[in-house]
């Protein structure tokens, strides 16, 4: 064994190993340093530059604990040292709040003890990163950069939340790159506005109120603003669960798989959205029980593949001001794949339509082709996948006011974890709405699985809707019977609650109540009861035109 001394001045040892009777050396393996992923996260430092930009040190620190697993430290020995307690923490914590803001404005830097901490990185570049770990000073120096930023940023990129120049900065940089960062490349790690944070478990997520850190690009994250002025204390959902008939030749093999090539037992299934134009006086109709019920709708709900594009376009337009989200979608061709989306908007012709591709494909396997009673094509020997273009995946939140923000997601996008259930873990909206093709939704059902993962961690609210039609067509329900269309749950209210649709409905009023509460991070800082959180409080019937 010999030591070979490498210029970072790393010491690596080479091994001699025998194979098959000879000798034969190892090439050592340099592992990976702090100034590595510093430089990688913020090629200026190579120059003397700091990252006096909150988002731009707290992504180079949050990741180095992220990449350490150091994090799990302040869960062992905090408050840091020179600190009598938890309290005395967060006092300084919050100083340097208003510190960070007025020298960043002033001058562009950065308060004293930030600088502190960032030379005590510095110190440390040609520590091993799988190291960091074991060095409590720098540990301590990373978390700090961590909270002092999380601090600074209270509120950043939320609506109507602007209080000087480094909240428009921040707003700018979303707009412009979907990241608050300024110096760190999107490519390298984003950073977004964030709401919520776990109550149990011990992850990077535990130790921040506003800041989200994602540094995976298999999916893009999106910000985007959408004001809803008139929400004060909470807001009524007008879910329409169509199509309310489905027939089962609505499901079909796609000519020719598509162009694509399946083994033997596998082939590409495709979904006929209704023919017919939906009809949008029986929208407006519902609109305007809906409002003579409860008053003002603020967001109209349709399920996925309810609509087609035009569909969705007639729809808005008498939607006024409200939004709508709706799944829209194309069927296949025999030479192109279809498209399932999610497509968000304000109703007439205000703003622009925001779409999301669905991220995973549907298989439709024997069970299920029996239980929907498919036509003879669709072989129940076999297993289908949905014949739909998997485009780039990308993640939209929707901020709507100062207490909510949502996202959408389609169906599969729910069940399966990866890649979008840990960005979506990370910002914590307060709603996450997920439109289904489904049967009904009920407590015992995979749905309701996800979603409580969700209202658990983070504290999401989440409700799913699925389409009167395929509801019917999964159970054969008598006529007489409700339609479980729907499931909401959240984080204050205990267990699921089904949504049903009765007979002679054509949409279902739910009433949501916006609760405020007082989250804290693992290193003690709490804030100040800005958390704001949604509880079903009210389900009412609309019934459809005589």
């Amino acid at each position: 064994m010999r030591t070979i001394q490498r210029k970072s001045g790393v010491r690596i040892r080479a091994r001699s190993v025998r194979v098959n009777g000879t000798t034969a050396s190892v090439e050592p393996i340099r592992p990976l340093l702090l100034e590595d992923l510093v430089s990688y996260l913020f090629p200026s430092s190579a120059d003397g530059k700091k990252p006096t930009w909150p988002a731009d040190a707290f992504a180079i620190a949050a990741c180095i604990l992220r990449h350490s697993g150091a994090y799990v430290e302040v869960a062992n020995t905090w408050p840091p040292s020179g600190f009598s307690s938890l309290e005395a923490w967060h006092d300084k914590a919050r100083r340097l709040r208003k510190q960070w803001r007025k020298s960043y404005l002033d001058k562009g830097t950065w308060p004293t003890q930030v600088d502190r901490w960032w030379k005590t990185i510095l110190s440390a570049r040609l520590l091993p990163v799988e190291r960091v770990r074991d060095e409590r000073g720098l540990v301590e120096a990373l978390t700090g950069i961590v909270a002092a930023a999380d601090e600074t940023c209270f509120g950043v990129g939320i609506l109507k939340a602007i209080k000087d120049g480094l909240d428009e900065r921040a707003i700018y940089l979303l707009t412009t790159r979907n990241s608050l960062c300024e110096n760190v490349h999107p490519s390298r790690a984003t950073v977004l506005p964030k709401l919520h944070n776990p109550l149990n478990g011990m992850t990077l997520r535990s130790l921040t109120h506003n800041l989200a850190l994602w540094d995976r690009a298999e999916v893009t994250p999106i910000w985007q603003q959408v004001d809803l002025p008139d929400l004060k204390d909470g807001m009524n959902l007008l879910l329409l669960p169509w199509p309310l008939r489905v027939a089962p030749t609505a499901f079909r093999a796609s000519a020719d798989n598509c162009g694509q090539h399946m083994p033997d037992g596998f082939g590409f299934f495709t979904y006929d959205l209704p023919r017919t134009m939906v009809d949008v006086r029986a929208v407006r109709d519902l609109l305007t029980k809906s409002e003579a019920l409860v008053g003002r709708i603020d967001a109209v709900v349709f399920p996925e593949l309810s609509l087609s594009q035009r569909d969705f376009e007639r729809v808005r337009r008498v939607l006024g001001a409200r939004l709508v989200i709706a799944g829209v979608g194309e069927s296949a061709t025999p030479t192109s794949l279809g498209r399932n989306d999610v497509a968000v908007g304000l109703g007439s012709s205000l703003g622009r339509i925001y779409r999301q591709s669905k991220h995973h494909r549907w298989r439709l396997d024997p069970p299920q082709i029996t239980q929907y009673g498919l036509p003879y094509e669709l072989a129940a020997r076999h297993s289908w996948w949905e014949a739909i273009d998997l485009s780039p995946r990308c993640c939209t939140f929707f901020s709507a006011n100062k207490w909510l923000t949502f996202c959408v997601l389609i169906c599969e996008d729910l069940a399966r974890q990866d890649p979008v259930a840990e960005l979506v873990r990370s910002v914590g909206p307060n709603l996450v709405v997920a439109l289904l093709m489904d049967g009904p939704q009920i407590q015992q059902r995979w749905s309701a699985r996800y979603a409580t993962v969700l209202a658990e961690d983070p504290r999401c609210s989440v409700l799913s809707l699925t389409s009167a039609g395929l509801v019917d067509l999964a159970c054969a329900q008598d006529d007489r019977g409700p339609r479980s269309v729907g499931l909401w749950k959240d984080a204050l209210s205990g267990g699921a609650r089904q949504i049903l649709l009765e007979r002679g409905a054509g949409g279902v009023v739910l009433s949501l109540s916006r609760e405020m509460a007082k989250e804290y991070t693992a290193d003690g800082r709490h804030d100040d009861t800005s958390t704001g959180y949604l509880r079903l409080v009210g389900i009412h019937q609309v019934p459809l035109a005589p």
